[in-house]
């Protein structure tokens, strides 16, 4: 074994070590734990991104969706995902939300937790697409020279991480403290509102599989780190009111 392969195995390991620990932990350890395993997995996944088997699911994924594909529904589709995966647009929905949340809360600190991890989300996905590069020989397994040049440097997907950074932050912040009924009903309309973009990234053919999957993972340890920083200011918040707190001001 050469150093990346033991690379690899380690994070590899790690990564199934903090996440399994992270589903056994509740609050703030739990959420750092999670998020340390999705970064060590995506790590994984940048280095393995011109393996066999990263290169065989591409593949597969791909020829899917090309069995399934028309002109008519992929320029119908291209326009809304053309939209709503701008940066300006991801943007100002964050604003907007963070805006609102924090008017509601009377803080700034729903506002800058959006903002903040969709901006740390848009500078992560660009630092991993000039870092991460597939090669000729792995892209021309998906049965195209012109590959190539559209994605050998196209992981992790922008889109997606954006909309995993957006309706998950916004997500957490909106249902904190609420019932957990209420919480999940927002998570599962945030992953709704994630796999929709990321299907649409695969069927108009911006992304190959693994960008999605790593969109995925870099915007689910963002907001993981999130909903941790929430929890700390909430709890620092009810110190600081509480009648008899030394932080109280």
């Amino acid at each position: 074994m050469n150093a990346i392969d033991i690379t690899v195995a380690a994070l590899t390991v790690a990564a199934a070590v903090l996440i399994a620990t992270a589903l056994a932990r509740r609050g703030r350890p739990g959420l750092i734990l999670l998020a340390a395993g999705l970064l060590s997995l995506l790590v994984v996944l940048a280095l393995e991104i011109n393996s066999g088997w990263m290169t065989a699911l591409d593949t597969s994924v791909w020829n899917w969706f090309e069995a399934r594909w028309s002109h008519r529904g992929q320029g119908d589709s291209r326009g809304i995902f053309a939209y709503i995966g701008r940066p300006v647009h991801v943007a100002v929905a964050g604003a907007v939300s963070g805006c609102l949340l924090a008017f509601r809360a009377r803080s700034v600190v729903p506002a800058l937790l959006v903002t903040g991890t969709v901006g740390a989300g848009a500078a992560g996905e660009q630092t991993l697409k000039a870092l991460v590069g597939r090669t000729p020989a792995n892209l021309r397994e998906l049965g195209s020279w012109r590959l190539v040049h559209d994605y050998a440097h196209s992981f992790p997907s922008g889109h997606v991480t954006g909309a995993a950074t957006l309706l998950g932050t916004t997500a957490v912040v909106a249902v904190a403290g609420r019932r957990p009924a209420v919480r999940a009903a927002a998570a599962a309309l945030a992953v709704t509102g994630v796999a929709f973009v990321a299907f649409l990234a695969l069927y108009v053919r911006a992304h190959i599989f693994t960008d999605v999957v790593g969109g995925m993972v870099l915007g689910g340890a963002l907001v993981a780190l999130a909903a941790a920083a929430l929890g700390w200011a909430q709890r620092a918040g009810k110190r600081r009111n509480a009648p008899h707190s030394p932080y109280r001001g």
